[in-house]
């Protein structure tokens, strides 16, 4: 897959079947955003190959959509009565905190409103995950600043330990945690919950069981909240840890008896190992995909994988042009570095620029370059005004081809994700896969779960 800053550098416009270039100069932005989304609008012929193309990635992929009718998910047989259940939250009554339930403003101070959809949810899915599974306690890797394991200690009355190898988050995690324990002391005097238990550590991606940092929980577990872990056992979760770390917990969830069970939410596809030794490996994890020869997965695929069409198609139908128009400029600032600079600076590193309609094209160099040595930021004398104005006049083609782009990044992730769930198929686990959040307020939306 191409990058999109590539697009006058490498002409990729002339790689695109002929008929589809000439289509596209039929239609508006407009119709081909409502097309990639399905949407019955468009009265026009489209070209036979860009519709069977668009069918057969609605065939492959898992739907992204949580409540559609035609709702995908895929769940091994023997897991399916603890896929309805976690389905269904009539007659499901969890365990929850009433007193701290009334006072659930609290828990979104310091937290983004996207976040605190995610937590939301998530955190109620793991909750039913500890029900089902008949225990109490979670281990919450990447745990940043403790909102997640805030909310399922202090809501769920779970006992939670947070992960954190940042130790400047995970002092933050506990400066917030007393602060929220001494408001909540004040406004429900008989309040006896526990906070969550900040651990700074590392997962050892080499070490796959890693056996020195469980001992060390476990006994956090028993000494802190007077859990007998080992026996009774705990949940591993992750919402949306980053790269290889979802593949370590994985991992660490195949080795380990007493996790039982795991929830994570994949994200950052791009930074996952996809070569070198094969047990050091984030992709592919499956024996079915390690068995084929053409298994391999781009950076650029995976990157794009990491985006929600529904957002660019949505942007493509309002008209909100100037966000579009930016990866023109990108593709147009790529192509001058390199002529400047030599190959060094491709896909170099630049700051990100919002495009207004008052924005010249210098002043966008100015901004996305202000971080370079003063030799490679880019002056008017470097390029010739009237060939970037020829070029910058071409973004429309410039947003179709990101489109396309677009349209294959549901396709690459659910490669990704169904390699993990036949991964843990392959150990004899119950996996279930199925999407959660609304694409357009998370657009890494899917869950993962397997309960032993």
């Amino acid at each position: 897959m191409s990058y999109i800053q590539d697009f006058y550098q490498d002409d990729l416009w002339s790689k695109l079947p002929s008929s589809w270039k000439q289509f596209f100069k039929s239609i508006s932005i407009q119709e081909l955003g409502s097309w990639m989304l399905d949407e019955p609008q468009s009265k026009k012929v489209w070209p036979l190959s860009l519709l069977a193309l668009r069918q057969l990635i609605k065939l492959l992929t898992i739907d992204r959509s949580p409540n559609s009718d035609t709702k995908t998910k895929f769940v091994c047989s023997g897991a399916q009565w603890k896929c309805q259940i976690l389905e269904n939250s009539e007659g499901f009554k969890l365990p929850q905190n009433d007193l701290v339930f009334k006072h659930k403003s609290l828990f979104t101070k310091h937290i983004k409103i996207k976040k605190r959809y995610e937590i939301e949810k998530f955190s109620e899915i793991c909750a039913k995950c500890c029900y089902l599974a008949n225990c109490k306690c979670i281990v919450d890797t990447g745990a940043g600043i403790g909102h997640l394991a805030r909310q399922l200690s202090y809501k769920y009355n779970l006992s939670v330990i947070g992960v954190e190898q940042t130790k400047e988050l995970s002092d933050l995690a506990k400066k917030y945690d007393d602060e929220y324990m001494v408001t909540l002391k004040k406004l429900l005097p008989d309040f006896d919950s526990r906070s969550s238990y900040h651990l700074c550590a590392k997962l050892d991606q080499e070490d796959l069981s890693n056996d020195s940092l469980i001992g060390n929980i476990n006994e956090i577990f028993e000494n802190t909240f007077g859990e007998r872990s080992v026996e009774e056992g705990f949940g591993l979760i992750g919402l949306h840890p980053c790269g290889d770390l979802a593949v370590t917990l994985l991992k660490l969830y195949v080795k380990q008896p007493n996790v039982k069970f795991i929830s994570i939410v994949g994200c950052c596809y791009m930074k996952l190992t996809t070569s070198g030794k094969i047990n050091s490996l984030g992709y592919p994890l499956s024996n079915y995909l390690k068995s084929k020869s053409n298994n391999y997965l781009s950076y650029a695929a995976l990157e794009v994988a990491c985006h929600a069409v529904e957002n660019y198609c949505d942007k493509m139908k309002t008209g909100d042009y100037n966000n579009l128009k930016v990866h023109a400029y990108r593709g147009m600032l790529e192509m001058i570095l390199i002529k400047k600079s030599g190959l060094i600076m491709r896909h170099g590193r630049v700051n990100s620029v919002k495009v207004n309609e008052q924005m010249t094209f210098q002043r966008y160099c100015e901004l996305a370059t202000a971080k370079f040595d003063e030799d490679k930021k880019i002056i008017e004398s470097d390029y010739d005004a009237e060939e970037v104005g020829k070029h910058l006049d071409r973004w429309q083609e410039v947003v179709a081809f990101e489109g396309l782009r677009m349209m294959l990044a549901p396709l690459v992730e659910t490669t990704v994700l169904l390699d993990r769930f036949l991964f843990l198929s392959d150990h004899n686990l119950k996996p279930l896969l199925r999407a959660e959040f609304d694409p357009r307020r998370s657009p890494r939306n899917f869950v993962l779960i397997s309960i032993k």
